[in-house]
C-alpha cells in the first residue's frame, strides 16, 4: 500500500525486512567475535601477571626488600618481606574461569637476582606459561588454543 510517490518514505514490509536483515547480520557477528573476546581477557590477565612481577622486581631493587607474588582464593598477591614475614602490598582479583598452577612462585631480592619459577594460567579455550628466571628475566611462552 503506497501514498504518494513524493512522500519518500519507506513501507512496513520493507522496514521489517531491513531489520530483520541486520538482526541475522548481528546474531552472525556476534557469534564469530565471542572467541575473540575470550582470548582478550586471557591476554589482560597474563599481562596483569606479567607487570605485577615486573613491579615486584622494581620494587625489590629500590626499596632494597625482598618481594614475591602468591595466589590465595582467587586473588594475586604482591608481598614485601618485613623482619621474616610477608606483608601483602598489594591485591588483584584473578577471573574465576582461570587456573593457576605454579612450580614455585617467584620472588625478587634485593640485589636483583630471581628465585626462578614458573607460572601457568589455563582456561577452558587457552594456556601458556609465564618463567621467571633465576637472573630476573621475566618472560612468557606463546598462548596456546585447546
Amino acid at each position: 500500500m503506497r501514498t504518494d510517490k513524493k512522500s519518500g518514505g519507506f513501507t512496513l514490509y520493507e522496514i521489517l525486512i531491513s531489520i530483520t536483515i541486520m538482526g541475522i547480520l548481528t546474531g552472525l557477528l556476534s557469534v564469530s567475535l565471542f572467541p575473540l573476546l575470550d582470548r582478550a581477557e586471557f591476554v589482560n590477565t597474563v599481562d596483569l601477571f606479567k607487570n605485577t612481577l615486573r613491579q615486584a622486581q622494581w620494587l625489590a631493587l629500590t626499596q632494597h626488600r625482598s618481594h614475591r607474588l602468591k595466589s590465595e582464593s582467587g586473588n594475586l598477591l604482591l608481598q614485601r618481606k618485613s623482619a621474616g614475614n610477608y606483608d601483602t602490598i598489594l591485591q588483584e582479583k584473578i577471573p574465576e574461569n582461570t587456573s593457576i598452577n605454579a612450580t614455585r612462585w617467584p620472588s625478587f631480592s634485593a640485589f636483583g637476582f630471581a628465585a626462578a619459577g614458573t607460572i601457568t594460567l589455563e582456561t577452558d579455550d587457552y594456556s601458556t606459561k609465564v618463567v621467571v628466571s633465576p637472573i630476573g628475566r621475566i618472560r612468557q611462552t606463546e598462548i596456546q588454543r585447546k
